[in-house]
């Protein structure tokens, strides 16, 4: 496996409703027995790294904040090269119940592995400015220390950006306004070091967010036969009623609006997207063949479809699919299948990862997750805090406890605090509403 792609940890601080540093971390740091199949070694055993992780909260705790987080990263890395002189950085949204957070940077730390080489990327940014970016890798050595590839800080403008000994080849200097960052602008380069090619073209093309009400936001699949065939194939074998799905170009597709400044191959590639359409194929009770539109299909049956492609080429490639709520609109039979691919060595010979949030506490067993797989969101006052089933006490939490039903007791915090008397005293109407 020569071109292993995954993500260590991430680190945020002032997005949204997080504040304060907080890490998310993919690091299995200590092995054990319980579940190592769901364990990757992306630098040839030298860091465990795990393919799947569940994130748990009550409703506007934060969860989609921190999966929104990785989106915001790729927007810098991957399209603020794109970015005019003056132009706002779309991602900057800092923590607005603060006054000092409201104008303050936000800031990223990824780390992560390409290639088998492992890197970190330090990124912090206002509404129109980078103020600060920098690359580091851990050399193969036994030091482990992580060299410098560049640094930018706040006064530094293209012509005076830092470069280590360590980044080499082809053209380094590369012009950028100062709401571009370098990588970005060097990694869309034919010219520059291919080192920051591959790391610009992983967050590209292999980091994959999903929220929680979107389609399969992936182009033109319905044109990829294979795709579509093996799409066809899983959902025929999860009960659907699906034996095959047809592709027919659809010469009443309405309009589709699209922003002003998206990139015209952009525009083309949707708008070519959206004169196919998918027709699914039903036996029936004659041995004829029924075609059925999409609005004849179940909610759950239409989820999965529209996640099947990104799940098929996910597994296939290597890379990291993100999820907010993996189980809305589905049986939970159908969640617990997603997670156990990714976790299947048989299947997951790429090491892709999955990331996702959910309310269904029934995932949330040491038959599919260990300890440090397991992560909440809290809020008070506004403030969002992040932290993992493996940071309690492991004498009492172990690796076979029923996981979910001591989250229900409360056991673990991040559940909604629900005030039922206030309800019952609004309900009946005989509560003061300005109370």
């Amino acid at each position: 496996m020569a071109n292993i792609k995954m993500i260590i940890d991430l680190t945020i601080t002032n997005f949204h409703s997080i504040r304060d540093e907080q890490t998310f971390s993919l690091h299995a740091e200590s092995i054990g027995t319980h579940l190592t199949d769901n364990i990757a070694y992306p630098e040839d055993e030298k860091i465990g790294v795990l393919k799947t992780s569940g994130i748990y909260g009550a409703n506007a705790s934060g969860k989609s904040n921190m999966l929104m987080a990785f989106e915001a990263l790729r927007y810098i890395i991957c399209i603020s090269e794109r970015l005019k002189e003056g132009d706002q950085i779309h991602c900057y949204e800092p923590f607005l119940l603060s006054k000092t957070c409201k104008l303050s940077p936000v800031r990223f730390e990824v780390e992560f592995v390409v290639n088998k080489q492992r890197f970190r990327y330090v990124v912090a940014f206002t509404a129109k400015r980078i103020v600060n970016e920098s690359l580091m890798y851990f050399p193969q050595s036994r030091s482990r220390k992580p060299a410098v590839l560049f640094n930018r800080d706040a006064n530094d403008d293209w012509q005076t950006v830092k470069f280590g000994d360590s980044l080499k080849g082809r053209r380094r200097r590369i012009a950028f306004f100062e709401n571009n960052a370098y990588l970005s602008k060097a990694g869309s380069s034919a010219d520059a070091p291919e080192m920051l090619q591959n790391i610009y073209n992983y967050f590209r093309m292999n980091l994959m967010h999903i929220g929680a009400d979107e389609r399969l936001s992936k182009l033109n699949w319905l044109e990829d036969e294979k795709l579509v065939k093996k799409t066809a194939k899983l959902l025929s074998l999860v009960d659907t009623g699906i034996t095959g799905i047809s592709v027919r170009e659809s010469p009443e597709s309405e309009p589709i609006k699209l922003p002003e400044d998206m990139p015209e191959d952009f525009k083309q590639l949707i708008l070519k997207d959206s004169k196919n359409k998918a027709f699914f194929n039903h036996s029936g009770d004659d041995g004829n063949t029924e075609y059925f539109d999409r609005k004849l299909e179940s909610v759950g049956t239409l989820k999965l479809f529209d996640l099947a492609p990104a799940i098929i080429e996910t597994l296939e490639d290597g890379g990291v699919m993100i999820m907010d709520e993996l189980d809305n609109s589905m049986h939970p039979f159908m969640a617990e299948l997603i997670i156990k691919l990714f976790n299947d060595t048989r299947v997951n010979k790429k090491n892709a990862q999955l990331i996702f949030s959910t309310h269904n506490i029934n995932l949330m067993s040491s038959e599919y997750f260990r300890r440090d797989q397991i992560w909440f969101t809290e809020k008070n006052n506004g403030v969002t805090t992040l932290y993992s089933l493996n940071d309690f006490d492991k004498n009492k939490v172990k690796p076979q406890s029923p996981f979910n039903q001591w989250y229900a007791e409360g056991r673990f915090g991040a559940v909604p605090a629900i005030n039922y008397e206030g309800l019952v005293s609004l309900l009946s109407n005989s509560g003061d509403i300005d109370a």
